[in-house]
């Protein structure tokens, strides 16, 4: 009994070792002293409820990374098998941009508690889940895709495509709402169970129930703690343009004049979240820019870079890089924008060839 004891007090503290770890790493090495002159500019505009907190742009990626590393996954299982994907490349990927972004945010304000606490919990559900995923795919999960030969089963094929939907998915909706129990009784209705390789079909139908079963039970958990806890998410943003016309509102169902300010500037609310990079870049596209966006003058934005080096911008700074497994000709890059060059930064990245990916509301 003893001898037990000793090796579970051992395999718990190893854990806790391995779980504090990085956390560790970001409070210790990635935190830095506040620089008064980082400080952020007054608004221009005094409504209640206008101003929002800076460093909600920049944090609010690491979450984003989540989404597009399972749409990388995605887009790695619509031509290979589990086994192949990078799973440890995307788990790194979350810490370190994490780590730079924790840089970037503290040299100008505090990060609240809660924030922290929010980022290593999804930081480590994520780790988590992708390890135990990549620890298993590539030893029981190579070895039955070996006995299943070169032809992927009809479950291999639905776990591809429900990957791809629950990728798009994630672009406007939190996980927690995706419907994993309906998805699994769609899985065991419409993928026979007649066929080659019926030792990899049965191992897929085992394991995908068990994760479908986990996640839509933790999921429901997770999904009434937060509406319970916090409430319905804002879904709309103010923000100060330029140059706005009649045929731009006619244009935009979406955006709503709120007033004028003057000199040619407009206050206009409009949705937030990708329907947000989606508007704004069409209104750059159409010669409008934005002076401020919730009281805040910085803001990250993320883009997709074909090989060789970005144009040079005047009022943007790199980050981070990301490679991207499903698409080698690109890579994923981190920009802090001064949000009165936001626009010009659009027209001038989308004239070289580069895909503007998020803007990061706050």
């Amino acid at each position: 009994m003893l001898r037990w004891a000793r090796r579970v007090v051992a395999g718990l503290l190893l854990l806790a070792l391995i779980v504090t770890t990085p956390i560790v790493y970001v409070e210790w090495t990635c935190s830095v002293a506040q620089d008064p002159a980082l400080a952020a500019r007054p608004p221009m505009v005094t409504a209640p409820g206008y101003v929002r907190a800076e460093a909600d742009s920049y944090l609010s990626f690491p979450e984003w990374h989540i989404v597009y590393a399972y749409e990388d996954i995605a887009g790695v299982l619509a031509t290979n098998d589990p086994s192949e994907v990078a799973y440890g490349r995307q788990i790194t990927g979350f810490w370190r941009s994490l780590c730079r972004l924790t840089r970037l945010v503290t040299a100008r304000a505090t990060v609240p508690t809660d924030t922290k606490v929010m980022l290593y919990t999804i930081g480590w559900s994520f780790t988590a889940e992708l390890a135990l995923k990549g620890l298993y795919e590539n030893t029981l999960g190579r070895f039955t895709e070996w006995l299943r030969g070169p032809h992927r089963t009809a479950e291999d094929e639905f776990v591809a495509r429900d990957m791809q939907s629950y990728a798009r998915f994630l672009h406007q909706t939190p996980w927690y709402a995706y419907p994993f129990a309906a998805r699994l009784g769609e899985f065991w209705w419409t993928t026979p169970l007649r066929g080659e390789g019926i030792v990899r079909k049965v191992e897929r139908r085992a394991i995908v129930t068990v994760e479908y079963g986990v996640k839509a039970v933790y999921g429901a958990v997770i999904g009434w703690a937060s509406n319970t806890a916090l409430g319905a998410a804002d879904l709309d943003i103010l923000s100060v343009v330029t140059g706005l016309d009649p045929a731009d509102l006619a244009a935009e169902p979406s955006l709503k004049v709120v007033r004028e300010l003057g000199n040619g500037r407009t206050l206009i609310r409009t949705p937030r979240y990708q329907a947000y990079t989606d508007l704004i870049g069409r209104l750059a596209r159409r010669g409008r820019d934005v002076v401020e966006i919730a009281g805040r003058h910085r803001i990250l934005m993320t883009v997709l870079a074909p090989r060789g080096g970005l144009p040079r911008l005047s009022a943007a700074n790199a980050l981070f890089e990301v490679p991207i497994q499903s698409r080698p000709d690109r890579r994923r890059i981190g920009l802090d924008v001064a949000v009165e060059q936001l626009a010009a930064s659009i027209r001038t990245l989308e004239a070289s060839g580069t895909i503007i990916e998020h803007i990061y509301d706050y």
